[in-house]
């Protein structure tokens, strides 16, 4: 399907990909230290990454969009789950 894509929305599915791996290194991270003193800054980070991606996506056809948000999913509900909703 992506062949089908514009070359806009396969180069932010591209980005919006490598989004979301920084912000698995990001979780990781605060998994194993939530009472460090880089948490907060981790947390502003992923928080402010998170809004990135969903603009990203908000700019996407609906086809990519699909996609993407299928792809990103497990990662979202974990870090919603854990962390709360990102803070405006």
């Amino acid at each position: 399907m992506t062949e089908l894509m514009s070359p806009i929305d396969r180069l932010k599915m591209r980005l919006v990909f490598r989004k979301i791996d920084h912000i698995e290194e990001h979780l990781e991270a605060m998994q194993r230290d939530p009472h460090g003193l880089e948490y907060a800054p981790w947390k502003t980070e992923v928080d402010n990454i998170w809004k990135e991606i969903f603009s990203d996506i908000n700019d996407m056809s609906e086809d990519a969009q699909k996609i993407v948000l299928e792809a990103m999913r497990e990662t979202w509900v974990s870090y919603i789950t854990h962390y709360g909703a990102v803070e405006s």
